[in-house]
């Protein structure tokens, strides 16, 4: 059959149409940028591209969302870069940010961004996300669930494990669904105690903990069974040490497989989190709508918190510590 010139262009219009959106860092961050890029492709009905180029070069972190769900990352686990390429992928948009940042230091205009580029511009919900065309490369950390409440129950399908638990996850799992009153609480060190990475990210000791377990427990009126998710276990010890032992359950998560953890997370009853999208994630994926989540009010070291508008950050109900 033959084709117009007219529907052929159109058709190849329309199929030229997809978001795309660059993935940096670790599960939690991916999982923010997935959102919204699937958030942006769903409204306007056009594909998703998953740009995989920020791990070519990171020795820590790797592709993770071929460990869930999800639709678009099924064929590109270990891939990076094998999503077809736009216009404005990861290392252009890398490049403009670097210029940018010696053209502000010279006291000279930014570049201007091409109009099918967006890098989010701030911390906080950015109201002109909404208006993007159905040709867009996303560039940022959208860590907002203003961005993706469209989707929100779809995301948490397609944030679920790909596979079955391991059998020390399994294991774990038995736990939680045989205690009465089970919460999840994450004690977040790792790269958070390298220099630099302190500065910015902050420390959360054992005031925010003391305190956010005393508010968890007066308002669910009695005490509860924690199940203590941390990448240092020791210091998760010390920092929890004024709770009695016989109430705490350390989960021994394998770090090759974080999915699980987080996933286990999701099926506790309440949750205290870290400054973390990690466990941020955790306590947005249980989907019960009567759960309590404890987050700390100082999501930076005090001197980018100052820097940063955080209000975003918390869904409705979330209670600040």
């Amino acid at each position: 059959m033959l084709l117009s010139p007219r529907f052929v262009a159109l058709s190849e219009r329309i199929e030229r149409h997809v978001i795309t959106v660059s993935l940096i860092g670790g599960l939690g961050n991916q999982m923010f940028q997935y959102a919204a890029g699937k958030a942006l492709a769903e409204r306007h009905s056009v594909g998703l591209v998953l740009d995989l180029n920020g791990f070519k070069n990171d020795a820590l972190r790797s592709f993770l969302l071929d460990r869930l769900c999800v639709p678009e990352a099924a064929n590109q686990g270990g891939s990076a870069g094998s999503a077809e390429k736009p216009p404005n992928h990861f290392v252009r948009s890398l490049w403009r940010q670097r210029i940018d940042r010696v053209l502000g230091l010279a006291g000279l205009p930014k570049l201007a961004a091409p109009a099918d580029s967006y890098r989010e511009p701030h911390f906080h919900f950015d109201s002109a996300f909404d208006s993007l065309g159905p040709h867009t490369s996303l560039f940022g950390y959208f860590q907002s669930e203003r961005y993706f409440s469209s989707i929100a129950e779809s995301l948490r399908e397609w944030f679920s494990p790909r596979e079955p638990f391991g059998e020390a996850a399994a294991g774990m799992l038995a736990l939680i669904e045989r205690s009465p009153l089970p919460v999840s609480v994450h004690v977040r060190r790792g790269d958070y105690l390298n220099p630099g990475t302190a500065e910015f990210h902050g420390i959360l000791g054992v005031p925010y903990y003391r305190d956010a377990l005393a508010r968890l427990e007066c308002t669910i009126g009695r005490e509860a069974e924690l199940f203590i998710f941390s990448d240092d276990p020791m210091a998760a010890e010390r920092v929890l040490a004024f709770v009695p032992r016989s109430r705490l359950v350390h989960v021994c998560g394998d770090p090759d497989r974080p999915w699980e953890d987080m996933a286990l997370m999701a099926r506790c009853r309440h949750h205290v989190i870290a400054n973390s999208s990690f466990s941020w994630w955790g306590a947005w994926l249980n989907r019960a709508p009567d759960k309590v989540v404890l987050a700390p009010r100082a999501w930076f070291a005090p001197n980018e918190l100052n820097k940063r508008d955080t209000r975003d950050l918390y869904p409705a109900g979330w209670r600040l510590v």
